[in-house]
């Protein structure tokens, strides 16, 4: 099966490390305009931030929409966001200080554009 297009993904190096061995099944961002062209079954190329050398493909298996971070991990549990958070709480709190591509912070953002939540498959 075809997937629509390809587009690529920037994670730190944890992050990266947590999706390519399995223990990260999801990843969740600001449904932003880069975000809203993302349909089911697209490739995503994810690229190490830390050796950008390294990348993998995956393919999106399900997409959800979220008015916060809080309520797109709290359906899934916090582990399968976030294998290195220790709570609800932590986790949110880390999705919230990212810094934004438009300025300011994830949690600014996600108040303007609402929350994606993708699940894939490495291909």
């Amino acid at each position: 099966m075809s997937s629509t297009k390809v587009m690529e993904m920037k994670l730190d190096t944890l992050y990266f490390d947590y999706i390519k061995n399995g223990s990260k099944l999801y990843e969740t961002r600001v449904y932003d305009k880069k975000r809203r062209e993302i349909r089911l079954l697209d490739e995503v190329t994810f690229i190490d931030r830390g050796n950008p050398a390294r990348s993998f493909i995956a393919v999106i298996t399900e997409l959800s929409f979220f008015p916060t971070f809080k309520e797109a991990i709290q359906q899934v549990g916090i582990h399968k966001v976030l294998p290195n958070a220790n709570s609800l709480k932590e986790g949110v709190a880390l999705y919230n200080a990212f810094p934004h591509g438009e300025g300011g912070t994830y949690k600014e953002a996600a108040k303007k554009y609402g929350v994606l939540r993708m699940k894939f498959e490495l291909k």
